[in-house]
């Protein structure tokens, strides 16, 4: 298998973002350039103190990775990311984490293979947020491409074999790689 779906679970206990940039703009999950934010990009941590901050959060609307994920996914050639400087602070101690960049991953792919995949009963769409049950990648409409956001599904971010490989390799704690077929999102 050449692609799988990246996620990052974090270290258990994990450490939550409370807050996130309001910018008024749609999310980056669309795959198009997007123009630098005209102000600071601030998240703010959860009040809970405890826990461990993950390599990457995607939840919210403007998504974050750590500077180890990013120097990872450059070294296995990943070169369609577009990153902003962020700051993550801590409301509990008043420390601020300038380690973390926001991201935006350029282009989506239609890459599943929907004749293949097994959808969710519920899902009744075919683009942008397609519900897997099941997801078999068309690894030919992926060959090009490093990392992407799935066309079908673009809270699904795919990875080749050699990015998993070199992030696997740095021991970037918390990172996940799904088999698509027992992906379900």
């Amino acid at each position: 298998m050449d692609y799988y779906v990246m996620e990052c679970e974090g270290e258990y206990p994990i450490r939550t973002l409370d807050d996130t940039p309001h910018l008024g703009k749609p999310p980056w999950m669309h795959g198009s350039v997007v123009r630098p934010p005209d102000c600071q990009l601030v998240y703010i941590l959860d009040s809970e103190p405890s826990g461990n901050m993950k390599a990457m959060y995607t939840g919210p609307q403007y998504p974050i990775m750590r500077e180890d994920l990013i120097t990872a996914l450059q070294a296995a050639g990943v070169d369609n990311l577009q990153l902003f400087d962020a700051v993550v602070r801590d409301p509990e101690t008043g420390k601020e984490y300038t380690n973390y960049k926001a991201f935006n991953i350029v282009g989506v792919v239609a890459a599943a293979d929907m004749d293949a995949s097994e959808l969710m009963q519920t899902s009744s769409s075919t683009m942008i947020d397609v519900d897997f049950d099941s997801l078999v990648i068309d690894e030919e409409k992926a060959k090009p491409f490093k990392l992407f956001r799935l066309a079908e599904s673009v809270n699904a971010i795919i990875v080749s074999n050699n990015v998993r490989l070199e992030i696997e390799r740095r021991g970037i704690p918390g990172m996940v790689f799904y088999d698509p077929r027992n992906w379900a999102g």
